[in-house]
């Protein structure tokens, strides 16, 4: 892959993911403020427990199957560098970063934050 035609799919890509912060810090800035303004009473009504964890669970699947893409774009993307850019200091560091820890690391993360949220919420 030409070197311009690859930088400008990774930078689309890493525009993904931070595009996704946004959304990610939202969800769980909402699920943490109804835990503890909204705790008590409120809490469990009807429905409400539910609707609060289904919110944080859908919504972090969502955002972390979108950020897991494009990590996975970009490191097939350090796949097809052309030989200069392979060669260059940038192109090397490319080359070695751990892609595939990157995406466990995005799920276990998810996956914690969502269990300490809905062990909150079902407390």
């Amino acid at each position: 892959m030409r070197t311009k035609d690859l930088v400008a799919v990774t930078s689309m890509r890493s525009k993904d993911i931070q595009m996704s912060i946004l959304p990610y810090v939202a969800i769980h800035a909402v699920v943490l403020l109804s835990i503890v303004f909204g705790g008590g009473d409120a809490l469990k009504a009807d429905g409400v427990q539910l609707a609060l964890a289904t919110f944080a669970v859908l919504g972090s699947i969502w955002i972390a199957m979108g950020v897991d893409g494009a990590i996975a774009d970009i490191g097939a993307a350090a796949k097809d560098m052309d030989e200069e850019m392979a060669a260059s200091h940038v192109g090397q560091n490319w080359a070695k970063a751990p892609f595939g820890l990157f995406r466990i690391m995005t799920a276990v993360f998810t996956a914690l934050i969502l269990i300490a949220e809905l062990i909150a919420i079902y407390a």
